[in-house]
């Protein structure tokens, strides 16, 4: 799952990453692929829709991190929602919880140490991440683990740097990755993620 263009960022990796896995074939398994609206009022519901059509072994979302130069999965996702950026509705919201009375965080189950190993075996340069902000992509990270933890299945977030094609038509100092870079890592991520075992 990835995102759509929202903000300065008039194309958005995740989203074209998205658009191209979508009907891939990797491990034996046909992916498919979401683009989420980055919109408080609609992102839980578009969520979980994804998830609840095609009943998944694994859900991975992306999301775009601006000013991040590596690959970098995400360990947990809090319950809370903090940011003065507005979404694609001009909505912002400051300092409240995703869902009263749930979880104040949710770590991931799948083992993003090693696969952080192995995206760098595979030349890929990837870090650990321990915080997913607390914006949008954090909620999604976080109504996916709450899923997952009812349903069985997988479930990750990795955030992505900007790409390269896009901070060279605009302009701006921004670190990168090829697109074709982050698409093999995401492309890596879930082949080896399918054969991984739950935590």
């Amino acid at each position: 799952m990835g995102f759509e263009p929202y903000g300065e960022f008039d194309e958005n990796p995740t989203d074209l990453i998205a658009k191209r896995l979508h009907g891939m074939t990797l491990a034996g398994h046909t992916l498919v692929g979401v683009t989420l609206p980055v919109d408080y009022s609609r992102i839980e519901e578009k969520t979980l829709a994804a998830i609840r059509e095609t009943k998944p072994v694994l859900v991975m979302g992306l999301g775009l991190a601006a000013g991040r130069d590596k690959i970098t999965p995400e360990k947990v996702a809090l319950n809370y929602v903090n940011s003065k950026v507005r979404d694609n509705s001009g909505r912002s919201l400051e300092g409240v919880p995703i869902a009263e009375s749930q979880s104040e965080a949710i770590f991931t189950n799948i083992p993003v140490e090693a696969l952080v190993s192995e995206l760098n075996r595979r030349s890929i340069p990837a870090s650990l991440s321990l915080s997913a902000g607390a914006y949008l992509c954090n909620y999604a990270m976080y109504v996916s683990l709450r899923e997952a933890r009812s349903s069985g299945f997988r479930a990750g977030f990795i955030h992505v740097p900007c790409h390269a094609e896009w901070v060279a038509k605009s302009g701006k100092q921004l670190p990168s990755l090829p697109i074709a870079t982050i698409l093999k890592a995401a492309e890596y991520s879930v082949s080896y993620l399918v054969g991984a075992p739950t935590l």
